[in-house]
């Protein structure tokens, strides 16, 4: 029987008006006394008599007509779903009515000891299972393949085994007598030999190098000495010449010192200085070469004599230059062969044989791996042939195993909800999981069933927000909106109908107004409370106070405006 509302007596057509995040607005309308509806692609005051397009209110059987969820969806940015409505694997088309429960919210169900997901258990137990999965991963069950019959499932099982053998057959004649404990052992045994090889030629590696830069260093030396001496060589070959030149300055100044004595004696000869007949018209007189020419040879000869000893010492110099440098070419030559000795006699043999171990080592690791694959697949194909006999022996078809929830899309989820409760300024850590076999959530090990109305309705509403802003943020299947019914005040049943059972606590009902004004943008959550919130609050959001009965002029009665008001 529909329940009838005397403030509504005076209205005959219902209409609701929803705007979507892009802007566009759609009306819904429906005759307060039922049947179908019609859908207006715009708002409340611009409908024209007999405009909007005819839907249905509910789909049945294989009907393919418009109905509210057809036009609803679509208007949200939700796709049309299809979720498995049984353990078979059928599937049922997602509707509006499959969705309500998590964002329309009454207040019997908001204090309900059930999940806010399924609510009264029943036919739809699994639909709205799969709706939550759905909203949490954006996936619906559309490619699942229902049950086939149970002679066909036993065939199948049985091809299936019959593979199985197949493949298992070559893998344990491969295997033989090798266990996966002697396997694993014989992996760590080789990973460690391995690794310790691996050091010893980066060591040798590293002491290689260290070796080369000692040779290059030695070679540049022996280089430097080399050059110098030949440098020393050529320089010394030039101060013999030079030496044997002032010797036989020194000889010739001898000749001519000597030969001053005998120009009386000579009847016409020629000038030993200038080689010219030496007459009377001759510059060079017995009475004025004597004496001077003697003289100045030996002032002559003195200088080369000084210069010569010069020559020496500097000769002395070189020589003894020679010598150093040819101690550092021997040195040079000695460091050298000492590093080619200990790199051809030491270093090179143990690199090249712990080279060779360790490629040996890496053929019997790819070796070991091989056999570790062969012995996790022959394990994996043994427990799918394990798991198949049964299946094909049991009386019954084995219970299908359905993918649980996802799990990092769940996590993220009752992140969300904790967002939600520290907002509030719950009183606890606020650590939120939810409970698979339940369907509820569980808020610091505690059941929200297991709370008092009070919480279970602040929790409910958690829940409902917190899928909301999950939804939202991930780009999820959701209306955009949430409606609930006194989340802050819960009454008890039996004696005295509207008693509070326990008061929210009072930074709590504040923070959960407050969280009101920063509602997400493309997000809209719609509250119905007996209590008022704060001015600023007030202020902050669209509020509608209903006055009642005693409602001023100016005031609004309630939902249903009076006749005289519309």
């Amino acid at each position: 029987m529909r329940k009838r509302i005397p403030m509504a007596e005076p209205y005959a057509q219902l209409f609701v008006e929803f705007e979507n995040s892009k802007g566009d607005t759609l009306t819904l309308e429906r005759s307060l006394s039922g049947g179908d509806l019609a859908a207006h692609n715009c708002a409340v005051e611009d409908i024209k008599a007999g405009d909007g397009e005819k839907i249905v209110a509910r789909r049945h059987g294989t009907s393919r007509a418009k109905d509210v969820t057809s036009i609803i969806f679509p208007f949200a940015g939700v796709d049309e779903a299809h979720l498995r409505k049984n353990d078979r694997g059928e599937v049922q088309r997602l509707t509006i009515r499959t969705m309500m429960p998590v964002f329309l919210i009454d207040e019997i169900s908001i204090i309900a000891e059930r999940s806010p997901v399924v609510g009264e258990s029943g036919f739809d137990d699994t639909p709205r299972k799969r709706m939550l999965a759905y909203m949490l991963s954006g996936k619906d069950d559309q490619g699942i393949i229902a049950a086939e019959k149970r002679d066909i499932v036993r065939a199948k099982l049985n091809a299936r085994l019959g593979v199985i053998s197949d493949l298992l057959e070559p893998l344990e004649a491969r295997l033989g007598q090798l266990s996966a404990p002697e396997a694993e052992q014989t992996r760590d045994r080789v990973d460690h030999t391995i690794s310790n090889l691996t050091e010893t030629v980066a060591s040798g590696s590293l002491a290689r190098r260290s070796l080369d830069e000692a040779r290059q260093g030695a070679v540049q030396t022996l280089q430097r000495a080399e050059s110098q001496i030949l440098a020393i060589e050529q320089l010394m070959g030039q101060y013999r010449l030079l030496d044997e030149r002032y010797r036989s300055d020194l000889e010739r100044l001898d000749f001519i010192a000597e030969g001053a004595h005998f120009f009386d004696g000579l009847q016409e000869v020629r000038c030993p200085l200038c080689d010219q007949p030496m007459n009377a018209e001759h510059a060079h007189t017995v009475e004025e070469g004597g004496a001077s020419i003697y003289d100045s040879a030996r002032a002559e000869a003195a200088k080369i004599l000084a210069h010569r000893l010069d020559l020496q010492d500097a000769t002395a110099s070189l020589e003894a230059r020679r010598v150093n440098r040819n101690q550092e070419k021997g040195d040079s030559l000695a460091e050298i062969r000492r590093i080619d000795t200990h790199v051809d006699e030491i270093l090179a043999p143990q690199l090249r044989d712990a080279t060779s171990r360790l490629d040996t080592l890496i053929a019997k690791r790819v070796e070991l791996e091989s056999v570790r694959s062969d012995i996790d697949q022959v394990q994996s194909l043994r427990d799918m042939k394990a798991e198949i006999e049964r299946a094909s022996k049991a009386s019954r078809g084995a219970k299908k195993e359905w993918e649980p929830l996802p799990s990092t899309a769940l996590r993220h989820f009752c992140a969300e909800i904790e967002a939600v409760l520290r907002d509030w300024k719950w009183k606890g850590e606020g650590r939120v999981e939810f409970d698979q076999i339940k369907y509820d959530i569980v808020i610091d090990g505690q059941d929200r069933q297991s709370h008092g109305k009070g919480v279970r309705a602040v929790l409910c509403s958690a829940f409902a927000i917190g899928l909301l802003n999950y939804c939202h943020k991930n780009e999820r299947p959701h209306p955009g909106f949430v409606v609930i019914d006194s989340p802050l005040t819960s009454y008890k049943k039996g004696k005295s109908a509207g008693a509070v059972e326990k008061p929210i606590d009072a930074g709590m009902e504040a923070a959960f107004w407050q969280s009101l004004t920063s509602t997400k943008n493309g997000c809209q959550i719609i509250v119905i409370e007996n209590k008022e919130p704060p001015p600023a609050v007030a202020q902050a959001v669209h509020y509608e106070w209903f006055a009642g009965e005693n409602a001023a002029d100016h005031e609004r009665a309630g939902f249903i405006p009076p006749a005289s008001d519309a």
